[in-house]
């Protein structure tokens, strides 16, 4: 896809969830059509490793998975946070909403905690099925909130992989308690849950779920550190 179609794929997310929080309600169905068109996309071990590169020494090192509608698909946008800050999008790495799992690519897994202990494979499964069973509920709650057009994921997250070259690990939604928002009606918020291995007879025993929603914003991580969101929605600060 070209920078101008990525661009105008964000833009048309933005648009949807904007129109939906605006009360035009049918909307709502929309939303949710194109969030269970799949269950996952997936990272290889040489986009982590390019992520790395691409990172350096940069502090809080994260990943931004962008969604943007393309096609009437639902397209992920991924950047490392140095190059959104740098508004350097020759690096974005565009990712379908895939429904099977490659199970060809498959490896052992011995996932190592470093820093922040994982989820356990139980805990990352019960957030998915959650996200699947209440995501109606969650999207009614979000007429109060701002919509996620991004979700803020560690760049440790896919580093704790442990995977190389073609070996690719998968990310899928999952819905997690937001200790922030303490909402007593739906304290839960929509997350990025990643995964070694994910299969019928084989999944691993960890995952990482460190991801946040944007927006909102915070004061250390503001809108300036998300020039894709700004470019494409022609925000300004």
């Amino acid at each position: 896809m070209t920078t101008e179609n990525i661009f105008k794929a964000i833009r048309k997310w933005k648009n949807l969830v904007d129109s939906y929080k605006n009360g035009i309600d049918t909307n709502g169905k929309e939303i949710l059509n194109y969030l269970n068109q799949g269950t996952h996309f997936s990272v290889s071990g040489e986009e982590i490793e390019q992520w790395k590169r691409n990172l350096g020494t940069a502090e809080l090192p994260m990943i931004h998975a962008y969604v943007g509608i393309h096609e009437d698909q639902l397209k992920f946008f991924l950047i490392d946070s140095k190059s959104d800050k740098d508004a350097n999008f020759s690096t974005i790495i565009t990712k379908d909403f895939l429904l099977e799992f490659n199970e060809s690519k498959i490896e052992s897994s011995n996932d190592i905690a470093v820093n922040v202990p994982p989820i356990t494979s139980e805990a990352a499964i019960n957030r998915s099925f959650r996200w699947n069973m209440f995501s109606t509920s969650w999207l009614k709650a979000q007429k109060k909130e701002d919509i996620f057009q991004l979700i803020s994921i560690p760049f440790s997250d896919y580093e704790k992989m442990g995977i190389a070259g073609g070996q690719t690990c998968a990310s899928f939604f999952g819905l997690t308690d937001d200790l922030e928002k303490k909402d007593a009606d739906f304290p839960y918020h929509i997350e990025i849950i990643t995964m070694k291995s994910l299969a019928i007879d084989h999944m691993s025993e960890t995952a990482e779920n460190y991801s946040t929603p944007r927006p909102p914003f915070t004061i250390i991580d503001t809108l300036n550190d998300y020039q894709l969101l700004k470019v494409s929605t022609s925000v300004f600060v």
